[in-house]
């Protein structure tokens, strides 16, 4: 008897696992209140008869898919059977968005399935930028080109830093000693 309880409970939840039913309601933009229109399961589309007003806006959401409590707004909508419901599915066939459009050439509301494409990322790791980093980890830096090294000492490379604010300072007076020997002398 506990096998046979524990076998429908994994198959009512089984089914409502893989049940891709969205939940759709309607909303007045001056109300709170939500009223259900219907559902979308599979490719069809079932919505109860509503009395919609054309000078009110109304928004139309779903709480099935995150974020989407309101993914259209519509003004001056008579009646929903020329929508079109776009699902846009991800790569295991769940729906990730889902939009609204009409056409008047339909008479009932229609289904339209886009797969979702993931845009290529961007090169994080060029052939360009590898290379000469693979010619250092080899010890190859430059083949054929000699620098010559500079055995030379810090002054003789820096002379050119070192001496003219060394002259700068000797002329403006640097140390104050002369004024003092000048004074005893007389």
């Amino acid at each position: 008897m506990i096998s046979i309880v524990k076998f429908i409970s994994w198959a009512l939840l089984i089914s409502a696992v893989s049940s891709k039913r969205v939940n759709l309601f309607i909303r007045p933009l001056d109300g709170t209140e939500s009223n259900p229109i219907g559902y979308i399961e599979n490719e069809l589309v079932y919505l109860m008869e509503t009395d919609l007003q054309k000078e009110y806006g109304y928004c139309i959401g779903t709480k099935d898919i995150h974020h989407h409590d309101c993914f259209s707004y519509h003004t001056n909508l008579a009646n929903l059977s020329h929508a079109v419901f776009h699902l846009f599915l991800d790569g295991d066939g769940d729906v990730e968005r889902l939009s609204l459009s009409f056409d008047d050439k339909l008479n009932e509301p229609k289904v339209v399935k886009h797969k979702i494409l993931v845009a290529p990322g961007p090169n994080l790791t060029p052939a360009s930028i590898n290379k000469p980093r693979e010619e250092q980890k080899n010890g190859g830096g430059g083949e054929g080109i000699e620098v010559p090294v500079d055995n030379r000492s810090w002054i003789q490379k820096n002379w050119m830093y070192v001496v003219p604010p060394l002259i700068i300072f000797m002329f403006a007076g640097g140390g104050g000693g002369g004024a003092a020997t000048a004074e005893q002398g007389s």
